[in-house]
């Protein structure tokens, strides 16, 4: 069963620099160049259908992958991502602009994963 931690790790298995929530760059440790990804926790919630304890957590995780430009390059990334990383779960995916950063973004949100509450 897929959970966030096991997204997590098979995002990291990709080779590329990856970091929770955002990467705060230095002047020892730079922000690295692009590409790179970005994974957040933005929702945990206990899951079960009465009220009672069941023990259960539902997590929500999501991958962002940042490319210099939406070309074959990221293509390729956006692939290996779906199909080494997310290959087991349902999710949704968009791809923008960031004028800021002058990059892309290319989002996937899952939702509901399950894991055993801490105890």
């Amino acid at each position: 069963m897929a959970t966030a931690a096991v997204l997590t790790e098979r995002a990291e298995s990709l080779g590329l620099p990856i970091t929770k929530n955002a990467f705060e760059g230095t002047l020892e440790n730079p922000v690295p160049s692009l590409p790179y990804m970005v994974y957040l926790l933005p929702r945990e919630a206990t899951a079960g259908a009465d009220s009672r304890p069941n023990n259960l957590m539902a997590d929500d995780w999501q991958l962002e992958l940042y490319t210099v430009a939406d070309d074959e390059a990221a293509e390729e990334i956006r692939t290996r991502i779906e199909n080494e990383v997310l290959h087991d779960v349902d999710y949704v995916k968009f791809v923008a602009y960031v004028d800021s950063e002058e990059c892309f973004q290319t989002a996937y949100e899952v939702t509901g994963l399950l894991r055993k509450a801490r105890k």
